[in-house]
């Protein structure tokens, strides 16, 4: 029995991660956990609870045959709880599915992105992690073809899980165009947009709101996520955990600073 846990940020009643588990239960022989927080936790990062008590509540999830817990916490408590509390018989799942978000998590969006933390969480427990957004925010009810589009993205990367194929300390991002599938024009390995939006604060009547300003579309020149969605591409982004700069590292033994204090000891 191949075991998926499935969460995301936009709560346990959002309709992308029944769209998501729709999909998942097409694998055969997949085992589908769902633990996802009871309220909308977008824009948390990876917050963890630990000031008050987690509660896990058994659900019902839409009359899908999967086993189903609403959390009073964040993804990344979900991953943790479920990884540590709900599976009895000791066996841990294998890979994790976070989403589908409601809009896009791409670029710097994966350090606010409650969606990204359920499947970093995932990666730092020592399992495969993959989390899904879709280019809908200004439709948030139509999710159009997105379980037809990823179904063979979550085949793929089950298989690999399987197999052992999908490397340690990576959490995949996915970000999904909202067109037809017949207008998709590929899936694209997508490197990090990290400057193609702008925060703006608006002033209202309550304080102010933070807003974002987005470029024009422009013509397609790097494997970028966000030029790439908007292209019409599937983008997918391997997002190493570690973010260590080891050839600044390096260079820092240079540091007079470092080196008047002497070589360290081994």
């Amino acid at each position: 029995m191949f075991r998926i846990l499935v969460t995301n940020d936009d709560g346990i009643d959002a309709l992308g991660i029944k769209r998501l588990t729709e999909a998942l239960l097409t694998l055969e022989g997949a085992e589908i956990y769902v633990v996802a927080p009871v309220e909308e936790k977008s824009g948390v990062g990876h917050g963890v609870t630990y000031r008050s008590a987690l509660a896990p509540e058994k659900r019902d999830f839409y009359g899908l045959p999967v086993k189903a817990w609403a959390i009073n916490g964040n993804p990344a408590d979900c991953v943790k709880s479920a990884y540590y509390l709900l599976f009895e018989d000791g066996h841990k799942p294998d890979i994790v599915f976070s989403g589908i978000n409601v809009g896009t998590n791409l670029g710097r969006d994966i350090y606010y992105s409650g969606t990204c933390s359920g499947a970093r969480e995932a990666v730092l427990l020592g399992v495969p992690g993959v989390a899904l957004s879709y280019d809908n925010w200004l439709d948030q009810d139509n999710y159009g073809e997105v379980v037809e589009m990823v179904q063979p993205l979550m085949k793929e990367f089950s298989e690999k899980a399987q197999k052992g194929e999908l490397p340690p300390n990576v959490f995949w991002n996915i970000n999904i165009p909202h067109v037809p599938q017949a207008e998709v024009k590929g899936i694209a390995p997508a490197t990090l947009s990290l400057y193609h939006y702008e925060d703006k604060y608006n002033q209202e009547a309550e304080g102010y709101f933070l807003t974002r300003e987005y470029p024009e579309v422009m013509p397609l020149a790097e494997p970028l996520d966000y030029d790439l969605l908007k292209h019409g591409y599937i983008a997918v982004t391997p997002v190493h955990i570690d973010a260590t700069d080891r050839t600044l590292l390096q260079q820092m033994e240079e540091w007079p600073l470092v080196k008047a204090w002497g070589k360290r000891e081994d």
